[in-house]
This record gives structure tokens, sequence and C-alpha cells, in this order.
């Protein structure tokens, strides 16, 4: 095969709008594999959540990129790389936030840490865990996933950070107004030590430590596996995903992605809701 490992995205590309996974991608993920291609969720969320759709799905032996790449667990499930934030780096964005009267949360392991309860938090672990209940999960494993994660309001970050030294490995930054593409470009012009990236066309900021992107973590499984990253195609939907599909021997935008995506990608599959994945998977890699 030409490209003998495919490292998928989930929100907006393996999950549908109704957060499930459809049984075409679920087959054709399984038919590259008996053909000897290895599938890799490359994904933003926790550490449990990708864990817990890659089990349901069948893709246990595999390893997962979770955090946008802050963390990669390795065949077993447990981590096995971890990039956090720098502790002045962490405390200076967290001033920056509370200056500009925009709301951020932090991801401690699988534990998320919040000023307050907000609509940005509130059922954080139901919509961390997914049901999956169309794709297959079973309810027993579901609750004890569940069980794993914990919500955690801290009204004095600073304080927080300086006792406990926690291990910081993504942020997630949320408004009232709308688009934070202006606040990006205020991040990038003021702060060091980040890298900046959204999942919902800049209706939220995702933040990871400088250098940790999901293309970064193609360079390690390339080494890890011997694979050239030639021979590795990614797939995704959103600008998280777009160093990802430009590093890639084959780059794969979904359907409904934006166009600026879009343009970034080497080719352009259908939407989520179409089982996009499945499409790419029978068109450019079995084929």
């Amino acid at each position: 095969m030409k490209y003998k490992l495919l490292a998928t995205d989930l929100d907006g590309t393996l999950l549908n709008e109704q957060s499930e996974i459809d049984v075409e991608n679920i087959e054709a993920i399984h038919e590259f594999r008996q053909k000897g291609g290895r599938v890799v969720i490359c994904s933003g969320r926790s550490p449990l959540s990708t864990r817990w759709i890659a089990n349901t799905i069948g893709l246990k032996g595999e390893p997962i990129i979770a955090y946008n790449g802050a963390i990669m667990l390795d065949e077993s499930g447990e981590i096995s790389e971890q990039s956090v934030f720098k502790e002045d780096h962490l405390l200076n964005f967290w001033e920056l936030c509370e200056g500009e009267s925009i709301y951020a949360h932090f991801y401690e392991g699988d534990t998320l840490l919040v000023p307050r309860v907000t609509k940005w938090n509130e059922n954080w672990i139901e919509r961390n865990i997914l049901t999956l209940e169309k794709t297959g999960g079973r309810r027993d494993e579901l609750e004890q996933f569940r069980g794993q994660c914990q919500v955690k309001v801290v009204e004095d970050l600073y304080q927080y950070v300086k006792s406990q030294q926690p291990k910081i490995t993504k942020i997630a930054v949320f408004h009232e107004q709308g688009s934070l593409a202006d606040f990006s470009k205020v991040i990038a012009e003021k702060m060091e030590g980040l890298e900046v990236s959204s999942s919902l066309n800049y209706l939220n900021l995702e933040i990871s430590p400088s250098g940790v992107s999901k293309a970064s973590t193609l360079v390690k499984l390339s080494e890890k596996y011997a694979i050239p990253i030639s021979q590795m195609a990614a797939i995704g939907d959103n600008y998280n995903d777009s160093l990802m599909l430009r590093a890639a021997g084959l780059g794969i935008a979904m359907g409904n992605a934006p166009e600026e995506v879009k343009k970034w990608a080497d080719v352009v599959t259908g939407k989520n809701d179409d089982a996009g994945v499945a499409q790419a998977i029978r068109k450019y890699l079995l084929e």
C-alpha cells in the first residue's frame, strides 16, 4: 500500500453530528487494518475520551494522540509521552484572559479545571465520554470511563498552580461574543511558549505548549514505526488539523471543513454525516 498509516481526527471527522461513528467508517477502518495499515486517533479530546472511542470501535493495540499532540498513549493505553505548559507561560496567559474578560479552562490529565460553572463546562464529563450507544458502546464500560473524569472548580488559578504545580497539557478558550480570531492574534503578539489553534472555526481556541501539534506527533509516529511521513495519510475538518494535513503524505479534508482548511489539504472527501472517512479510505488508501 502507498499509505501505511492513517491519522484521523474525531469531532467533525470520524464522529458524525450525533456524536456517533457510522458503521461504514468502522468497516473501512478495519478493511485498511486487515491489509496491514495502521489507524491512529489524533484528537483534541482527553486521553480517556480518545481511549473510550478507540476501544469501542476495536482500535485496541494502536497508539492514540490526545490533546492535539500533548499526550501520546502507547499500544496498551498508557501515557508514553506528555508535554506540559511552563508555569510562567501558564500564568501569563491566565492574566491575559482575565484582562480581556475571556473565559478559559485548563486540562490536568482527565480533570477539567474551571474558574466557575458555565455553559462551556456544564456536563463536561458526559460530553467528554460520549454515550456511543449506536456505535456499540457498552454501558458498564461507559460508566467506568466517566467515573475516572472530574471537573474541579479552581477560583484562584494562580494559587493552585503555585501550590499544586499541576501538569496542564491543554487550555480551551471561549467567549460570548463569538469569533476569537482577533484574540488569537493578540496571543501571538503578546505571549510566548504557546501553540494556538481552533476546532470550532474560531468559536473556541485550543492552546498547547509551544511546538506541540498534531503534525508534531506525525514525526514521532514516523520515528516510532519507521514509516516515512510521505507514507502517512491524515484526515480532519478544522484549523487544529491544518498542520497535520499539510505535513502528511496525503492530507484529506472533510467536506464539512471550512474552505481555508480544504485549501491546505491534498484532497477533499465527503462530510462527517456521510461517512466521509470511509469514502476517503476506500478511494485513496485501498484502491
